[in-house]
């Protein structure tokens, strides 16, 4: 099954433009701000209340943090390949991976207006490389990827992976592989850090929400349902949905495309998957062998953040409470 994701961009300037925070980039739309570092591809959200400057700071408990934890090349039985040379088929940790930044853009992914800019780096084991695009929705609308039609909302985030030119283990066709080693599978893995821990949607929830309410919402500017799946027909699938606290919702595929065609990921409905391990929240996703490219796309909504803003009684108010005590005292 093919597809295209169909999107156009061009350089923009204004408030269009990214601001580099110590070699990276940020930008925001509708009221949401999220900052990618240059050294270790980090993404870091915030959606502070209005007239409120934005958190990226470990003060801030509602910041949502996305960041590579692992690459792994795979044999079909999951064991771990392309391990015995210098530089290997296995990344651990990218706190030291220099990534290399497009200026921010401005145009069109499915038809909604987005912002974008990518950040890339070079896996030399393998001879691949590994891309990130970050799109922030400026509309609202719904957009597809294989089979799967899910709503975007202003202000979400994409953040597609993709992974050019890996050259995979086999036939001890590397120097970093064993003679027995054959690869099947790379699996990438991302370390989340959010206000809650990651809980699984009911692919159903939210569906049976009546027009009237949802009107009433929307009038109220109230949005109590998560980004929704449309079902367009018996073949029609919706992506996994999480809550991870603070009303932010990661939105996972179970679909990758593979040299220009969609795939299941590997795995029987297991991927992506969620686990804790080390204390730390983790994502992962298996993708299958492509011969050139690998593209996945995930998505985020971040939540509002709670209000900084302390209610402090006015002073007049107080002097009168106090008037009125004292009274009260010396009535005695």
């Amino acid at each position: 099954m093919l597809t295209r994701l169909n999107y156009a961009l061009s350089h923009g300037g204004g408030h269009e433009k990214g601001e580099e925070h110590g070699h990276g980039k940020e930008f925001d739309v509708g009221g949401v701000y999220c900052k990618a570092l240059g050294h270790s591809g980090k993404l870091m959200c915030a959606r502070p209340h209005k007239g409120e400057k934005q958190d990226f700071t470990d003060n801030n408990r509602d910041r949502v943090i996305i960041e590579f934890d692992s690459v792994q090349e795979r044999s079909r039985g999951g064991n771990t390949v392309g391990k015995v040379g210098r530089r290997g088929h296995v990344f651990d940790g990218f706190s030291k991976q220099d990534f290399n930044f497009t200026d921010v853009a401005v145009g069109s992914y499915q038809g909604l207006r987005v912002k974008n800019f990518n950040f890339s780096s070079s896996l030399p084991g393998p001879n691949a490389s590994l891309t990130v695009m970050a799109y922030m929705f400026e509309d609202d609308g719904n957009i597809t990827f294989g089979n799967e039609t899910s709503e975007m909302r202003k202000g979400m985030l994409k953040f597609n992976i993709q992974i050019d030119s890996w050259k995979f283990c086999a036939n001890n066709s590397h120097e970093d592989c064993n003679s027995d080693d054959e690869g099947e599978f790379i699996d990438v893995t991302l370390v989340i850090k959010s206000k809650g821990k990651p809980k699984p949607h009911p692919e159903d929830e939210d569906t049976v929400k009546s027009g009237a309410q949802r009107k009433k919402d929307v009038k109220q500017k109230i949005r109590k349902h998560r980004p929704r799946c449309f079902k367009r027909d018996k073949y029609s699938k919706c992506p996994k949905e999480f809550d991870i606290g603070g009303g932010s919702e990661m939105v996972l595929s179970s679909q990758v495309m593979v040299d220009n065609e969609i795939q299941e990921m590997p795995g029987d409905g297991d991927y992506p998957k969620f686990m804790e391990k080390e204390n730390k929240q983790k994502f992962i996703f298996r993708f299958p062998k492509a011969a050139n490219r690998i593209l996945y796309d995930p998505g985020l909504e971040v939540g509002e953040e709670e209000s900084s803003v302390v209610n402090i009684m006015p002073l007049s108010l107080v002097v009168l409470i106090l008037i009125n005590c004292l009274a009260f005292l010396f009535s005695f």
